[in-house]
């Protein structure tokens, strides 16, 4: 964990005020995210989704823009005066990218069931809600272990990435050889999933910044992972 996050996180807020209200907005990114699963679950993959919830969804994606660029200007803002903590700076310069990325993601779902001309099969309209309940249960999960630079909770979530990625895979095979949905259902679920995927990897991204340092974050290399354990384990 990095030295300035540690001394963020136990020190009064005073003493690195420009980074703390970077990650106050940080968080906040997070909860719009959570906040935009709370809200769009309902109609995945559902043709008849309503107006209201399309600009709902849209407003969510333009306030998590709008806070990050209020981020880097923040840490901009910082630098200028005091470079020490230019490393942790680099870290949410990162995970601001992730965070924005990630809400782009959950609008992008909610967005494809537009393109249906009906709802999506049962079978596969279960699939991509389970799986974003799932993702929606990460998010937060995520953003705790952000907020309380919970590295245990952080290095489960890192190691959980690519067994949650696999189960997408049986669904996604499954498409490719079902003759009983059009080419448009299967284009959007397909896409869906791969949303769901991009969603968790940004969310691996995030949790890496809590456990590893700087030059190994964004990679769940297994030796990253043990090299984590064995510090952890200490």
């Amino acid at each position: 964990m990095l030295e300035v996050f540690k001394a963020l996180f136990s020190s009064p807020e005073h003493e690195h005020p420009l980074i703390k209200e970077a990650t106050d907005s940080f968080l906040e990114m997070l909860d719009l995210g959570v906040q935009m699963l709370d809200k769009v679950s309902p109609s995945i993959m559902d043709h008849d989704v309503s107006s209201e919830l399309l600009a709902e969804a849209r407003s969510i994606d333009k306030s998590t823009n709008k806070l990050e660029r209020s981020v880097r200007k923040l840490l901009v803002e910082h630098l200028a005066f005091d470079n020490k903590a230019a490393p942790t700076c680099l870290v949410l310069m990162s995970v601001i990218k992730d965070a924005e990325r990630l809400v782009d993601e959950c609008r992008n779902i909610i967005d494809l069931s537009t393109l249906l001309n009906k709802a999506l099969p049962d079978q596969y309209r279960t699939v991509v809600a389970d799986k974003t309940a799932e993702i929606k249960v990460m998010l937060q999960q995520t953003r705790d272990a952000f907020a309380t630079q919970n590295e245990e909770q952080a290095l489960a979530l890192v190691e959980g990435e690519k067994p949650f990625i696999a189960t997408l895979k049986p669904t996604q095979d499954q498409l490719l050889d079902d003759d009983n949905i059009s080419s448009r259902e299967a284009i959007v679920c397909a896409r869906a999933l791969l949303l769901i995927h991009r969603i968790a990897a940004h969310l691996s991204n995030i949790a890496s910044t809590v456990v590893f340092p700087v030059h190994q974050i964004d990679f769940a290399k297994r030796k990253f992972v043990e090299e984590a354990k064995d510090r952890l384990s200490q």
